[in-house]
C-alpha cells in the first residue's frame, strides 16, 4: 500500500507529458530510438568531462579561469552530444541542398507531367513497341506473352511512378512543419539521453521491474538501432550513390534526383530500387539507347542488388538475433502499420519481443 502513492505520482506525471506530446508520437518514438542509440557517446562526453575536472582539482596552484573551466566542464558533454546531433543533420540536408536541390525542380516536374498523364507510356515507347508487334506476326506464341507483358507494364509503371511520388512528396513535406518536427525531435533526443538513467529507474519503480532486467532490455534496443542503421540506411545510402552514379554516366537527366529517390525507396524488400532504375532501363531502351540500358540494368541488379543482399542480411542479424525472414516481415508489417518509420520500428519492437521472451526463461531457470 505504501507504494501506491508514489506510482500514482509517476502515473500523474507521465499522463501530463502524454498530454503535452500526444499529438507528436512518432517523433517521440524516433527520438528515443536516437537517444537509446547515441547515448554511449553523451557517456563518453560525461567521463571525459570529469576527467577534465579531476585533473583541474589537482592542479597546484590553481590555474586562472580554474573556476569558469570548471562550469564549462559541466555544460561540456550536452554541448558536445548536441553539436553532434546537429551536425549529423544539418551536414545530409546542406549536401542535398547543393546536389539535389538544382535538379529537383525539373525532376518533379517531370513526375507531375507523368501524374498528370494518369502515367501513360510515353509515345516513343508505343512506336517502339508496334514495330517489335509487326516482326512478332508470324510467331502467335511470342506475340501473344508480348500483350500480356505490354497488359501489365503500364500498371506497374503507374504504381512505381505513384509510389516514387508519394515517397518524394512526404520525404520534402512542408518547410515550417519540418521545421518543428526537427527542432521537437532534438529536443525531445536530448531530454531522453540527459535524464535517461531517472527515466530507467521511474520506469523500474512503476512497473516493479529489477534495474538490470530493464539495462538488458536497452541494450537489446541499442544493438537492434545499430544493426538498423547500418543494415537499413548506411546501405540505402550506399545504393542510392551507386544508383545515381551509374545514372550520370548513363546519359540520364537529373540523376542525383533519381539517386535521391532510389535512396528513398531501397528499403523496400524485394523491389527497391528496380522501382526507380527499373523504369529508367525501359525509358534507355525504348528511346534507342539499348546498350546503355542493358550496361544499366546490369549494373544495377548486380552491383546495387548485390550490396542490399550481401551487407543488409549481415547487419541486421548482428543487431538482431533472428532468421533474416523474419526481419524481412518485422520491415513489412511496421511499414503498414507505422508508415515510413516503420522500417526503424518494426525491427525494434521485434528486438523488444525477443528479449521479452529471453527474459521470461530467464526468469523461470532462475525461479525468482
Amino acid at each position: 500500500m505504501p507504494l501506491m502513492l508514489p506510482r500514482l505520482l509517476y502515473l500523474l506525471g507521465v499522463l501530463a507529458w502524454f498530454l503535452l506530446l500526444w499529438r507528436n508520437p512518432m517523433t517521440i518514438l524516433m527520438a528515443a530510438c536516437l537517444s537509446c542509440l547515441s547515448l554511449p557517446l553523451y557517456r563518453r562526453f560525461q567521463r571525459r568531462a570529469l576527467a577534465w575536472r579531476k585533473l583541474l582539482e589537482q592542479q597546484s596552484p590553481p590555474i586562472r579561469f580554474g573556476a569558469l573551466c570548471r562550469t564549462l566542464s559541466h555544460h561540456m558533454p550536452l554541448t558536445c552530444y548536441i553539436t553532434i546531433l546537429l551536425t549529423c543533420m544539418l551536414v545530409p540536408v546542406a549536401a542535398l541542398a547543393l546536389l539535389v536541390s538544382p535538379q529537383a525542380a525539373a525532376g518533379f516536374a517531370r513526375l507531375r507531367e507523368l501524374q498528370n498523364n494518369n502515367f501513360q507510356l510515353p509515345p516513343e515507347w508505343i512506336a517502339n513497341v508496334q514495330q517489335w508487334r509487326q516482326s512478332l506476326a508470324d510467331y502467335p506464341r511470342i506475340e501473344k506473352m508480348l500483350n500480356d507483358f505490354l497488359q501489365n507494364l503500364g500498371t506497374l509503371f503507374d504504381d512505381a511512378m505513384n509510389l516514387i511520388f508519394t515517397r518524394g512528396v512526404e520525404f520534402l513535406g512542408g518547410t515550417m512543419t519540418v521545421l518543428w518536427t526537427s527542432f521537437l525531435f532534438i529536443t525531445l533526443t536530448a531530454l531522453f539521453t540527459v535524464y535517461a538513467r531517472q527515466i530507467r529507474k521511474i520506469t523500474g519503480r512503476m512497473l516493479h521491474l529489477p534495474q538490470d532486467m530493464l539495462g538488458r532490455f536497452t541494450l537489446a534496443i541499442h544493438r537492434a538501432l545499430r544493426g538498423i542503421l547500418l543494415g537499413i540506411v548506411l546501405v540505402a545510402l550506399v545504393q542510392g550513390v551507386l544508383c545515381g552514379i551509374a545514372f550520370a554516366f548513363a546519359g540520364i537527366h537529373q540523376p542525383a534526383f533519381w539517386g535521391l529517390l532510389a535512396t528513398l525507396v531501397a528499403p523496400i524488400p524485394t523491389v527497391g530500387t528496380a522501382l526507380v532504375w527499373g523504369p529508367l532501363c525501359l525509358s534507355l531502351w525504348f528511346t534507342g539507347k539499348s546498350v546503355t540500358a542493358v550496361g544499366l540494368a546490369l549494373w544495377c541488379a548486380i552491383v546495387v542488388a548485390g550490396v542490399d543482399s550481401v551487407l543488409r542480411p549481415l547487419f541486421l542479424r548482428q543487431g538482431i538475433q533472428a532468421p533474416f525472414f523474419v526481419l524481412i516481415i518485422a520491415i513489412l508489417c511496421g511499414v503498414a502499420n507505422f508508415g515510413p518509420e516503420g522500417l526503424i520500428l518494426g525491427p525494434v519492437l521485434l528486438a523488444f519481443a525477443l528479449q521479452a521472451v529471453e527474459e521470461g526463461h530467464r526468469y523461470y531457470r532462475h525461479g525468482s
